[in-house]
């Protein structure tokens, strides 16, 4: 490591998944410019049965989408999930992203009452726990937009 290089205080808990910049948080995800077809995760790619599968590109998914559906949950995830504390009751919500893909998140920040289909919600994330080096290990999660 470059010794003028500062550490990141925190870890992703699964890489390539989403990215942080100053303005937020945001998804990675693939896009096949054969079919149209989005991906998440990039790797999990399912084509359109015609497509000729040619030219594959990772994208950013937009930062805001609508609050498809969600479920709460009253009991802890299981492995590999992994968390320092109780986090029951959580909310687990299914946004619909304007690229024509849903993805399921933590939903922070609201209670389950607060919850309407078709809320917008915004790309966030969620501090899991700290690791061996007191860094912050990080998933996506999603927020409403006030």
């Amino acid at each position: 490591m470059n010794p003028n290089q500062e550490e990141s205080p925190y870890v992703f808990a699964l890489p390539d998944l989403f990215e942080i910049a100053d303005d937020g948080a945001q998804i990675k995800a693939a896009r096949c410019n054969s079919c149209g077809t989005f991906f998440f995760p990039a790797y999990h790619e399912q084509h359109r049965p015609d497509c000729s599968r040619e030219n594959v590109e990772q994208v950013l998914m937009s930062k805001v989408g609508k609050l498809a559906g969600y479920t709460t949950q009253y009991y802890m995830p299981p492995l590999p999930f992994k968390t320092e504390k109780d986090i029951t009751p959580y909310s687990i919500g299914l946004i619909d992203f304007p690229e024509g893909i849903q993805i399921a998140g933590i939903i922070v920040g609201s209670e389950e009452s607060e919850l309407k289909i078709g809320q917008s919600f915004e790309t966030t994330t969620y501090r899991l726990y700290q690791d061996d080096e007191g860094r912050d290990v990080l998933t996506w999660a999603f927020r409403l937009v006030k």
